[in-house]
């Protein structure tokens, strides 16, 4: 999103082709049994059920329907998905209901987009990776300006992603929703997801063996598992004794150098698996991921809870067990 921190998800893209806007219209249907649909709204529509028409009829009238210069492509509408924290929502027991997200994207269409057609639908959606729920709108923006008669430009992409960041900052503070810090968690429930690229590696590797993990996988059952075991022994310095656990299993773990972090955090280095090349088409040899990255549990705040420590002054003695035990690495 731009690089920028909030805590509401702001994603836009151009429909250009005649399979976005199948996929958007999808999306926008309330009869779609795919997709669980829990408010509709529309602006500037007579027939919302069918505003895929209207967008159109309002189009050609303005000469929309063709690409502005020659050998462009024709963005015919934007999709735009504004994606709330997930303990932000009452299904997690947060304090936005489904009408209060439903007029939250009302407020931000007619503030930011007043003179557009546009229609809107609020889903609820289910993330498989960590089995958690979470409010999401998608909305449709006509790209003619009814008052203008011109397209709807809001500049290269760039300047729309610091454009868009800035409005939805300002969406947030005015409903009273936390912000996002660099480095930070925005979600207490919702996991980071995993690359594309991790995805494609166990698709691929899966097929091939039922027992395939990719290299982050790897990682993290090592760590997990360590952890575990740690957490049951007598050890007085659990930090150091799953420090050791580790390095016995060929993952090395130090303190993040990324001094832009507002919290600690941990490293793990590691030997690749499995055949992996890098960017000059050589074998990578050695590797790295930061905690936070790998997902929930696997930070230094997160390491700490499953070895059982808690206080600030046990956290403070292990971050600097976990510098002395690895500054001779």
């Amino acid at each position: 999103m731009g690089g920028v921190g909030r805590m509401t998800a702001f994603k836009q893209v151009a429909v250009t082709s005649g399979a976005h806007l199948k996929s958007l219209r999808g999306y926008l249907d309330r009869s779609n049994e795919r997709h669980e649909v829990l408010g509709m709204d529309s602006q500037h529509l007579n027939d919302p059920m069918n505003w895929e028409r209207e967008f159109d009829r309002t189009r050609e009238a303005y000469g929309h329907n063709r690409p502005g210069k020659a050998g462009a492509k024709c963005t015919y509408m934007y999709h735009q998905i504004i994606a709330f924290n997930p303990d932000e929502c009452d299904v997690n027991g947060g304090r936005l209901s489904p009408d209060d997200c439903m007029a939250f994207a009302r407020e931000w269409v007619e503030r930011y987009y007043p003179n557009q057609e546009a229609v809107w639908t609020l889903h609820r959606e289910h993330c498989a990776v960590d089995g958690t729920d979470r409010y999401a709108t998608h909305i449709a923006i006509n790209r003619t300006d009814l008052e203008t008669g011109k397209r709807l430009n809001e500049g290269r992409a760039s300047r729309q992603k610091v454009l868009h960041a800035s409005r939805m900052r300002d969406m947030d503070g005015r409903w009273g929703l936390a912000q996002m810090e660099r480095g930070a968690r925005n979600s207490a429930r919702h996991a980071r997801q995993q690359s594309r690229g991790e995805r494609r590696a166990r698709k691929a590797g899966l097929a091939s063996s039922p027992a395939f993990e990719t290299d982050l996988d790897h990682v993290r059952r090592v760590v997990r598992e360590s952890v575990q075991a740690v957490s049951k022994g007598e050890e007085s310095n659990k930090m150091r004794a799953l420090n050791d656990a580790l390095e016995k299993r060929g993952v090395h773990m130090r303190p993040s150098r990324d001094e832009s972090l507002k919290a600690r955090d941990v490293v793990f280095e590691y030997r690749p698996t499995y055949g992996r090349q890098g960017k000059n088409g050589g074998r990578i040899e050695k590797a790295s991921i930061s905690g936070r990255k790998l997902g929930r549990g696997y930070s230094l705040s997160g390491i700490q809870r499953g070895l059982g420590i808690a206080g600030r002054w046990l956290a403070r003695e292990c971050e600097q067990a976990v510098d002395d035990s690895m500054s001779d690495a």
